[in-house]
């Protein structure tokens, strides 16, 4: 049977309120009660629980992953699960819990933010707004925001290079000597893409066409759903087109798997008579036939990042450089 703080106190003499007192607020005892708690717990193997280490070291060992999307969870998500379990493999090794939440669950029906539980910091994923951000931070709660940023003082925010991913997509198309490129975008309303990765997608791909003397026709340029049925629709109309696109840049990999759908069903050969781009390089990239040639993000390197920077700030380290940037890279396979 394991010791309890009613053992301890026998052992080293004093009450319970004391051996309470000792771990709870050490500085309420003298150093001589102290040593002697410590010690007889030592000897029986006595550990306070996790509220009273709690208060001793003033934190809750808990941080919390808040992502936007709540029709979509985060385990299942090809962009975010790989990213929260290299969080959560961060906490782990840190002997922290990892709690996973969406931004709809911490708003009470008035809209304002309600904080349930006490975290030592808080990952914000993907689209945040500034208000459920400063319920935090008012509260010295610190706050990473990862895959987006927001141009908010003091505010630590680990993004990927996507204006550059999609400049290399984009070139990497042109080179190829496609002229008809259609954009197949994510839509901001669907929650899924922050206005920042939305934007910063979309002005690498028409740069990179007017760079090589080209001019997006707007008919192919569409926002929608970054869903398979979404995409393999649109696609689809887009193909059936008489001077139809002869590319499609998409700006994840699973508007890219619904476009290769609508490919195939239309009789189309990829890469032969059709090139398509994603975006991640997401699981999805690699389970689909051809594989995708995608703009990979290291997205186990941004969890980790994220979560070393929150576990700085929970420390009270300061932080000198509040926009971290990872880089993307073009990974060619078999659909150009």
């Amino acid at each position: 049977m394991a010791a309890t703080i009613i053992d301890v106190a026998k052992l080293c003499g004093y009450s319970k309120a004391t051996v309470s007192r000792a771990y709870a607020s050490p500085e309420t005892v003298s150093e001589k009660t102290r040593e002697k708690v410590y010690a007889a717990a030592k000897k029986l193997n006595y550990a306070p629980n996790a509220i009273a280490r709690a208060m001793v070291r003033q934190q809750t060992e808990n941080i919390a992953f808040i992502i936007h999307e709540k029709q979509y969870p985060a385990i299942l998500n090809p962009f975010y699960s790989p990213l929260l379990e290299a969080a959560m493999q961060e906490g782990t090794r840190r002997n922290y819990s990892l709690f996973v939440t969406t931004s709809q669950d911490i708003r009470l029906p008035n809209g304002d933010v309600c904080i349930k539980k006490h975290m030592d910091g808080v990952i914000f994923a993907g689209e945040a707004d500034l208000q459920a951000i400063e319920a935090y931070r008012r509260q010295n709660i610190p706050v990473v925001l990862v895959n987006n940023r927001l141009d908010l003082e003091g505010l630590l925010c680990v993004s990927a290079d996507h204006y550059h991913g999609a400049v290399l997509a984009t070139a990497h198309l042109c080179e190829r000597g496609h002229r008809k490129i259609g954009l197949l975008a994510g839509r901001f309303l669907a929650g899924r893409f922050s206005p920042q990765v939305r934007d910063a997608r979309a002005e690498g791909f028409f740069r990179t066409l007017s760079d090589h003397g080209l001019t997006a026709d707007p008919r192919f340029v569409v926002e929608l759903d970054p869903t398979l049925e979404d995409s393999e629709e649109t696609a689809a109309r887009l193909l059936r087109q008489p001077d139809r696109p002869t590319a499609f840049f998409c700006t994840n990999d699973t508007i890219a798997a619904g476009a290769m759908k609508a490919a195939f069903r239309a009789g189309l050969r990829i890469p032969e008579d059709l090139a398509i781009v994603g975006f991640d390089d997401s699981f999805i990239s690699r389970v689909v036939a051809p594989e995708l040639t995608t703009v990979r993000i290291d997205v186990d390197q941004m969890g980790r990042l994220a979560a070393q920077k929150l576990f700085d700030l929970i420390g009270g380290e300061e932080i000198r450089e509040t926009q971290i940037e990872i880089p993307t890279e073009l990974v060619i396979r078999g659909t150009t």
